[in-house]
Parts: C-alpha cells; sequence; structure tokens
C-alpha cells in the first residue's frame, strides 16, 4: 500500500545489510547527509500517506459493492452472529434479541427477549432479521396421526422394536 519498506519510513534510508558490509561499501557520515536523508523522508511519507488514502479508497469501493446495508426498525427481532470459535458444530447465530435503539443506519442497540437488561449496542453485518418457523410437524409425527385409532402397536415407534 505504501510502495516503501517500512524501515526507509522510519528511518528515511535504505537499511545496511550484511552483504554492503562485506563489500565494504563506503557509506556517508550522519553529518554529511543529514539534510539530505530528512528531505528524503519527509517525501517518502508524504507519498506513503497518499498511497495509503488511494488504497483505502479503492478497498471501500469494492466493500461497498458487496455489502448491502439493512435497515432494521425499533421491535424487531433479530439474530445476533457469535463470534467464532473452535468446533464446527456450535451455532453461528445466537437466539433472538430485540432491537431497542437505533444510533444510525448501521448500529443498533439490542436487548435479550427473556433479560431485558443485557443490552449492547452492535454493527449490522453482526445481525440477521429472525423470521420464526410455523410449527412443522416431523414425518414420524404425521405418520403417526394417520394410524388408525385401535392398532396401538403400530403406534409404537419404530426404534423400540428392534432388539
Amino acid at each position: 500500500s505504501t510502495q516503501e519498506t517500512p524501515f526507509f519510513l522510519f528511518f528515511g534510508r535504505e537499511p545496511i545489510m550484511p552483504n554492503d558490509i562485506k563489500i565494504n561499501r563506503r557509506y556517508e557520515t550522519y553529518e554529511d547527509t543529514s539534510m539530505v536523508y530528512s528531505q528524503q523522508w519527509e517525501k517518502a511519507q508524504k507519498l506513503a500517506r497518499e498511497h495509503l488514502f488511494k488504497s483505502q479508497a479503492r478497498q471501500k469501493k469494492y466493500y461497498d459493492v458487496t455489502t448491502k446495508t439493512i435497515k432494521y426498525n425499533i421491535g424487531d427481532y433479530v439474530l445476533l452472529k457469535a463470534p467464532p470459535a473452535a468446533g464446527k458444530f456450535i451455532y453461528r447465530w445466537n437466539e433472538p434479541f430485540q432491537i431497542s435503539r437505533s444510533f444510525s443506519d448501521i448500529n443498533y442497540e439490542i436487548q435479550h427477549t427473556e433479560n431485558k437488561k443485557l443490552k449492547s449496542v452492535v454493527h449490522t453485518n453482526r445481525l440477521k432479521l429472525y423470521i420464526p418457523r410455523k410449527h412443522e410437524t416431523t414425518k414420524e409425527e404425521e405418520i403417526l396421526q394417520n394410524l388408525p385409532e385401535n392398532d396401538e402397536a403400530q403406534r409404537r415407534p419404530v426404534i423400540h422394536q428392534r432388539q
């Protein structure tokens, strides 16, 4: 991003490497080159700052293309994205929270649905709208409901028949 080495940006000159000492290169003393080094250093700092601003603008442009901002209303239920943890079978989204306050289009205060004292301010990239599922019956429940009432032997789960 800066197009300069960190050593040059910090000291205003390139480092003396072991192979430079081996070939016995002559180096000027500090008194001879202090003005030149300070000018080079200031110029390098200015160029690095310009390159960083350009790089940040380019990265922001690419980020904004792939990001969509969702606006939430106060009272909406949302899921909170959990930080990565060890183990691959851990839930990534925590139980529903309720939006209690909006600080901006991207920052919201959420509170736990059961414990109203638990509040925190969260960025929208960690939130997802919570849509409760309708009651769904499993296939086993549907099969048991469709069996005749008088046949109790067939109503036992299949797992209990094995032995």
